[in-house]
């Protein structure tokens, strides 16, 4: 049985309307893929993404059958084939995705973020969504300050999430910022339950605008429940890890000891101790 990589960014994510379907036998490669590109609302309950040299499209890889990906072909119908270049953040490789050339986008609506999910959150509002934090979020003191603290009363508790390990990856002149690496690790952080409206703060906060944060989602253990595609943010431009400043040290570890478990509270802690000062 030969068995090929596919990266997936629309309704072949995992909880979208067809991945149980087609995608459930298949073998997850990396949650955070990307491609280069730009993707588009086909106003049919689905997205097209087109090849580019500028632009980014976010999805997953798989490795999948070809059996597996016959089937896709069908469901496919009317999308090109073809073989793309996807990184991940353990390096690039080769996989096949589905799509369409630039001239039968040219009357759709861009989807600027490049991510579907984030997209379809955006236009449907739900009344209320979960959040994922694992860095200075998991405390509220800035949330206080900005007079958002309304917004993040509903903790659902500490969580795990699979797949991934904290690291310092966001550079800055006084030390880093915290950043999920997708590695096969294990790390936790803070569930929220928040009303809509956060989001803009969110969004502001992390500077997705500026292209400091990407919006992602993953999701998150706590106990026997999963909570399904929690919002989280990932730092677009990774460098080599240094120690955070004091002050965001101490946001972090203020939110760890309210709800994380000891083992990963050392963990971090010991971290943080290990990474070269700016």
């Amino acid at each position: 049985m030969t068995m090929k990589a596919l990266f997936v960014y629309g309704t072949l994510l995992r909880h979208e309307e067809h991945h149980e379907a087609y995608m459930k036998e298949s073998r997850l490669l990396a949650k955070s893929a990307w491609v280069n590109g730009k993707v588009y609302d086909t106003n049919h309950g689905y997205p097209a993404c087109v090849p580019a040299e500028t632009g980014t499209v976010y999805g997953e890889l798989y490795e999948v059958t070809d059996d597996t990906l016959n089937k896709i072909d069908v469901l496919e119908g009317g999308y090109d084939k073809q073989e793309i270049n996807v990184m991940t953040d353990q390096g690039q490789m080769t996989a096949v995705t589905y799509t369409v050339p630039k001239q039968k986008a040219s009357t759709l609506k861009e989807i600027e973020s490049g991510c579907w999910k984030a997209y379809k959150m955006w236009q449907q509002k739900p009344s209320s969504f979960y959040y994922f934090a694992y860095g200075s979020c998991m405390d509220d003191a800035r949330f206080k300050l900005a007079e958002v603290d309304h917004h993040f009363k509903q903790i659902i508790g500490g969580g795990v999430l699979n797949g991934f390990t904290t690291r310092f990856t966001l550079v800055r002149p006084d030390g880093s910022r915290a950043d999920m690496v997708e590695d096969g690790g294990e790390t936790e952080g803070v569930l929220y339950k928040v009303p809509f409206d956060a989001i803009h703060y969110l969004y502001k906060r992390e500077g997705v605008y500026e292209g400091t944060y990407r919006p992602a989602f993953v999701d998150v253990n706590i106990g026997d429940q999963i909570y399904e595609d929690c919002l989280t943010f990932l730092v677009l431009q990774k460098s080599e890890e240094i120690a955070p400043p004091a002050h965001y040290r101490s946001e972090i570890e203020k939110g760890a000891d309210l709800y994380l478990s000891e083992v990963f509270r050392k963990k971090i802690r010991s971290h943080m101790d290990s990474l070269m000062k700016p």
